[in-house]
């Protein structure tokens, strides 16, 4: 049997001597495979995707701009703090429905936060494979659900619960008060933000999940050589190392539950007002979008509804902006 030199020796005279290159000739012999004919389709379709895509985004920015043009004349900026919503009296203002957003939002990520990576942490830490596998399909499922089939659970099954046992049971509460304190109607911002929470739980889930797995085997070690437990483990080595994977994640939590629309009208009662609790109904600006572009005439009304369109657009694109400012100042912070 040949040796392992001839072997070398035979395998080197089949490649062409022009790709012959040593280590430290790897970047010229890449110029010359993306010189050839197949490298440089793939560079145009690539570049080629790319405009496209850019095309689309302006696009899409400048024809909500223009048709949200006659809005901003008629109202100008102070659209965003005027709380008065009267197509009637041509008084237009988002302020209850940017206060509804946030409020929704933040109801939201406080339920779903915590439980979704004490979720993703039993699950990729804890939890033994027969039962983790299972799981992890059942909250993918949920996440494949249409957000109008949550909102009618919401409607459904919700709201008379909470009409009837949780919003009274929260109204008890000494501390908690504050925040609960009215009639209990069942819809409200509470349900909303329960509702939202509902609906962005698997994307915590599952993107919690990979940012723990990424954690390095070595720092799991490390924690088990100083005596700590499983749980220790993962609380003081995993979830730290985790924690740019993890606000990531909330960040395209967020940004799903400022754009929710469907499920949110059907269950936050949709009274434009500034709510005064948890427990009262109120608006954002995705249901505000759904209950008012049906039935709006061209003109200016129309096009104040598409101003809350360039609104919410603005306020996820920003939400997207910090996250990402967030997560390059983290790994700059690591490699420093």
């Amino acid at each position: 049997m040949p040796d392992d030199g001839a072997r070398t020796a035979s395998t080197l005279e089949e490649i062409p001597p022009a790709e012959r290159t040593p280590i430290a000739g790897v970047k010229e012999a890449l110029q010359r495979r993306w010189s050839r004919p197949g490298g440089r389709g793939y560079a145009g379709l690539r570049w080629g995707g790319a405009g496209l895509f850019t095309a689309v985004a302006v696009a899409l920015v400048v024809s909500l701009l223009t048709s949200s043009s006659q809005a901003f004349a008629h109202s100008g900026l102070s659209l965003l703090w005027t709380g008065t919503w009267d197509p009637t009296h041509k008084i237009y203002g988002a302020e209850t429905f940017i206060v509804g957003t946030l409020i929704t939002t933040a109801v939201a990520l406080v339920l779903a936060v915590p439980i979704g990576v004490a979720t993703a942490a039993f699950l990729s830490e804890l939890a033994p494979r027969w039962l983790a596998t299972p799981l992890s399909v059942l909250i993918d499922l949920i996440a494949a659900v249409p957000s109008i089939v949550v909102g009618l659970w919401g409607l459904l099954v919700l709201t008379p619960a909470f009409a009837h046992h949780v919003e009274p049971f929260l109204k008890k509460i000494p501390v908690l008060e504050w925040f609960f304190h009215g009639p209990a109607l069942g819809p409200s911002m509470l349900l909303a933000g329960v509702v939202l929470a509902v609906m962005i739980l698997p994307t915590m889930v599952a993107l919690s999940r990979t940012a723990l797995a990424g954690v390095a085997l070595t720092d799991r070690e490390a924690a088990r050589a100083l005596g700590g437990t499983r749980w220790q483990v993962v609380r003081r080595a995993v979830i730290p190392g985790a924690r740019t994977g993890i606000e990531g994640a909330v960040t395209l939590a967020m940004g799903r539950a400022l754009g929710e629309s469907i499920a949110v009208a059907m269950v936050i009662g949709n009274a434009y007002v500034i709510p005064h609790s948890l427990l009262a109904p109120g608006a954002t600006l995705g249901s505000a979008i759904i209950n008012n572009f049906g039935g709006v005439t061209p003109g200016l009304d129309r096009s104040e509804v598409i101003a809350l369109v360039v609104i919410l657009l603005a306020l996820t694109a920003l939400v997207n902006a910090g996250g990402q400012l967030l997560l390059r100042s983290r790994a700059r912070e690591q490699v420093s």
